[in-house]
């Protein structure tokens, strides 16, 4: 677990709420999606040994979660989360409650009000999340019930459940250069070489580049159409170098990259492995990688 991530409980007596916050290293389209997709939502909502079960969801403004925890006993305890308003990839609201399997409210317990709120900076996403019930002797019957133990392992949970989404993600390229792993590398993390071939096609160049090859350094690259009709700078900070091996930096947007130099009787085999981007597909974002290395590879030998 990352221990660098931003977490924070706290309970306000005055007005009867429970405020949380927690950061997750995973960009906003993954973490949304694990809070409002049920088959991912039992997957981590229920503090182990206990596992999730939903029954139903229909996550919409009026729809309803009715959904159980299931204790290794096999006793089942069923819920029911009414949402009210929803903003896509924002926030969200609504009612929990404690319920029979129909779904059918025991009224022995008020019901909780949350708020959930997401935001995104350079591929971490935060959720604030503010829990309100109706009187204090309910919200300290909830903190005496294990809320925060409970909780808390929860998102722990969702974040492994992250971790191995993005592990799995992952899109590997690789290539095999002619020439030992001192010149390859030297062509590869040189600006003077960078700008000769860090770009897909012909239509479109690398006009300047620059590298600042240690730990918490800068790499930045022009990179342009031609013709002048697009252009943008790939910029990154390097996480780890280990010069004529390997290196990995973390990119603008949050997503990583590490780049693997292999030698064998003078050839050096490059594996590249970076976080894919949720706009473009990733059979197109892979070939895009793949044709630059390839690139790479006929410049090097050409050397």
């Amino acid at each position: 677990m990352n221990t660098n991530l931003l977490f924070d409980f706290s309970v306000n007596k005055e007005n009867n709420t429970i405020h949380v916050k927690r950061e997750f290293d995973a960009n906003l389209g993954m973490v949304w999606k694990a809070w409002t997709t049920a088959e991912l939502l039992d997957q981590w909502w229920a503090p182990a040994p206990y596992r999730n079960q939903t029954k139903s969801m229909d996550f919409r403004e009026g729809g309803t979660w009715l959904y159980s925890m299931i204790s290794p006993e096999n006793e089942t305890h069923w819920s029911r989360f009414d949402y009210e308003k929803i903003d896509e990839q924002k926030s969200y609201t609504g009612l929990d409650a404690f319920c029979d399997e129909t779904g059918k409210i025991n009224t022995d317990f008020d019901r909780m009000h949350w708020e959930n709120v997401f935001s995104e900076t350079a591929g971490h996403t935060t959720v604030n999340i503010t829990i309100s019930v109706g009187s204090w002797d309910t919200l300290k019957k909830i903190i005496q019930m294990g809320f925060k133990e409970g909780f808390t392992q929860g998102l722990n949970q969702l974040e492994e459940l992250l971790s191995k989404q993005k592990a799995s993600n992952k899109i590997t390229i690789s290539t095999t250069v002619n020439g030992d792993v001192q010149q390859v590398w030297k062509h590869y993390t040189e600006p003077a070489h960078i700008t000769q071939w860090n770009f897909a096609h012909p239509s479109w160049h690398c006009p300047s580049a620059t590298n600042d090859m240690r730990v918490g350094g800068k790499y930045s690259a022009r990179m342009e159409a031609k013709d002048g009709s697009y252009g943008f700078d790939f910029e990154a900070v390097y996480d780890e170098v280990i010069a004529g091996k390997s290196f990995s930096y973390t990119m603008s947007d949050g997503r990583s990259v590490s780049v693997l130099f292999n030698e064998n009787k003078g050839q050096t085999e490059l594996i590249i492995t970076f976080d894919p981007e949720e706009v473009n597909p990733v059979e197109m974002q892979k070939a895009g990688w793949q044709a630059i290395l390839d690139n790479f590879k006929n410049y090097s030998e050409a050397q």
